[in-house]
């Protein structure tokens, strides 16, 4: 049983038929994908150049520095509750309370602000708080 296998070698092209060949794999798989719906983050890709385009004819200044700014201190929190997301992820764990916890630590950022609270905690000490037993 034997079977012949052309392969390229480093620096010498397949012949031209088995080129074009693969070209027209390329397509036909890329159709295939568009009729099966795995397109992958392209839907998410065409949507955010879709708003992007949109906005900056809608509103005049969003382009400019300000907007930028706001952008990113709106997103700051969130944008650290996905980062420490990903590491868990990452880890292959499952983490299903970062609504809750988020909750909890704005709740307790906001009764510590409270003005006559009588919650006096140095950095340090609140630092060590939020540790708690990794220490």
């Amino acid at each position: 049983m034997s079977s012949e296998v052309d392969v390229a070698a480093p620096g010498i092209s397949l012949p031209e038929e088995q080129e074009a060949e693969e070209e027209r794999g390329l397509w036909r798989r890329a159709l295939d994908n568009v009729r099966t719906g795995n397109l992958g983050i392209l839907p998410i890709v065409i949507g955010l150049a879709l708003i992007v385009v949109f906005f900056s004819f809608k509103a005049t200044n969003f382009f400019t520095a300000d907007n930028f700014n706001n952008i990113i201190v709106q997103m700051a929190g969130l944008t650290m509750l996905a980062f420490g997301v990903v590491f868990v992820l990452l880890l292959g764990e499952i983490d299903l309370s970062i609504g809750y916890l988020s909750g909890i630590a704005a709740l307790a950022v906001a009764e510590f602000q409270l003005p006559g609270s009588s919650h006096e905690y140095p950095g340090l000490v609140a630092i060590a708080i939020a540790v708690g037993p990794g220490i």
